[in-house]
């Protein structure tokens, strides 16, 4: 679907940047022929922030994983949405840092057991959806996933088009 976009939007490689924290989600700028960045965990949002401050002409991705966005990354991730930059924001969520291992991560079901929580996971899951629409200035929220292609790809267009924060959350079946 991101192979698609980039195509039939016709970004120019040279003005897109795909900026992306640590985990399974982050490796997507090595896929592309565009400019990637691969920061640090939970760091992807600042560095997405400053790339579009000093260069607001590019069309700026950001992919973070739950790990990434909804735990160490989460202040970064609640401002970022107040600043309303025109990003777009692809949360790949699985319930899992897996990456890891099979650990509980925040938006890991209530009762899932885990290496980490092998009793289950004892806290409800996170709600990036209304975690996001629950921050003052946000502008866009979906969600898709990963086995519905033509949604998918849909999806990140309309994000894409949008002027502003875009946060697209992607479920995926990869444990």
């Amino acid at each position: 679907a991101v192979h698609r976009l980039l195509a039939d939007e016709k970004l120019a490689p040279e003005r897109t940047v795909f900026v992306s924290g640590i985990g399974c989600s982050s490796r997507l700028p090595h896929y592309v022929k565009t400019y990637g960045f691969h920061g640090i965990h939970g760091r992807a949002l600042p560095i997405a922030t400053g790339v579009k401050l000093h260069r607001p002409d590019l069309d700026v991705f950001v992919v973070m994983g739950d790990g990434d966005c909804c735990s160490i990354g989460a202040g970064h991730w609640i401002h970022a949405i107040r600043y309303n930059l025109d990003l777009t924001v692809l949360l790949f969520d699985n319930a899992i840092y897996a990456l890891t291992k099979d650990q509980t991560s925040p938006t890991t079901p209530r009762g899932y057991a885990s290496n980490t929580q092998p009793k289950g996971s004892y806290l409800p899951a996170l709600n990036p959806l209304s975690a996001t629409l629950g921050v003052t200035n946000c502008s866009f929220v979906a969600q898709t996933a990963e086995w519905a292609p033509q949604h998918l790809f849909e999806t990140l267009v309309a994000a894409h088009r949008h002027k502003g924060f875009s946060f697209v959350r992607i479920l995926q079946r990869c444990p």
